[in-house]
């Protein structure tokens, strides 16, 4: 990201126009990461194929040994999302977003971790679920800007991976992400026919998308979350509709990388990305908001 770049999201940030993401490598330093979960479970379940550091194929795995996969999203729940420590460092990307006017902030996380910074920072957040299941909870108005108030002073914090409120909601398993993606291809071919159908990118979302620059924070390349978002959100808009600038926070590549794998890396951005315009900063979200901090001069 060069100099021009930050400035422009400072200001769109203080400005409240910008749409961002979290994923889970938002979370790191304060919950243990998929590969390390996985292996976990793979270990007490014996798992017997290669790919034990993958979360989702492993506890579909586990899933299928159990027989109830309710009952072992509910576990996963209780054993790694209870007695979680709230972050009160400035830096924490958790933290840093919930000091900014946004009026949505969209995230593919079960934790409730930016409601309790939003809070923290003395807003009313609104939870709200993703309808990608059968018989999900799901308000038409859920979205609708609080009745003589400011949209930023109840933002609506969008879980489109469930959370852990709701054990059934959370996409977790292999299955979960195909049904995910099934579901997501099916409601962008819907025929419009009233504003209170269940939808699971409301026209309130939509308009985020369409509107606001947007802001990826604790992605990998590799993360097949990213691409679907990607690939099922944003270029599922049409092209007019599209904001000509995404940010993207990049988990860091591998230690020891090498310049050429580097180049190739930013090579591959740009054909991927193609038509946006995008700005990639390489490192942790914790480095990415600490920049961010230091160049707002620490406050909103």
């Amino acid at each position: 990201m060069e100099d021009r770049d930050w400035d422009r999201l400072i200001r769109q940030l203080r400005a409240g126009q910008v749409a961002p993401f979290l994923g889970a490598g938002a979370c790191h330093g304060t919950l243990e990461m998929a590969g390390a979960l996985a292996g976990r479970w793979a270990d007490e379940y014996d798992y017997p194929f290669e790919d034990r550091f993958d979360l989702a194929r492993v506890m579909r795995y586990v899933a299928v040994l159990e027989d109830d996969l309710t009952y072992v999203k509910g576990e996963f729940l209780q054993r790694h999302f209870t007695g979680i420590t709230a972050p009160n460092d400035p830096d924490d990307p958790h933290v840093a977003l919930s000091r900014f006017p946004l009026p949505l902030y969209l995230t593919t996380n079960y934790d409730d971790l930016l409601v309790r910074s939003l809070r923290a920072a003395g807003r009313e957040p609104r939870r709200v679920l993703c309808p990608w299941y059968d018989g999900a909870p799901y308000d038409p108005d859920a979205f609708l800007p609080p009745p003589g108030g400011s949209p930023a002073d109840e933002p609506v914090v969008y879980h489109l991976h469930g959370h852990d409120g709701h054990p059934e909601s959370l996409v977790l398993t292999e299955d979960d992400y195909i049904q995910f993606l099934v579901a997501l291809i099916e409601d962008r071919n819907k025929e419009e026919d009233t504003s209170a159908r269940v939808s699971l990118v409301p026209p309130a979302v939509q308009e985020a998308l369409a509107r606001r620059p947007l802001l990826f924070v604790g992605y990998s390349l590799r993360d097949w979350t990213f691409q679907v978002l990607l690939q099922g959100l944003v270029k599922g808009l049409p092209t007019t509709h599209r904001r000509s600038h995404i940010s993207v926070q990049m988990l860091p590549l591998p230690d020891g990388a090498t310049d050429a794998q580097r180049r190739n890396a930013e090579d591959y951005l740009d054909r991927y990305f193609a038509d946006l315009k995008v700005s990639v900063y390489w490192g942790s979200a914790r480095d990415f908001f600490r920049e961010l901090n230091r160049r707002a001069g620490g406050t909103p």
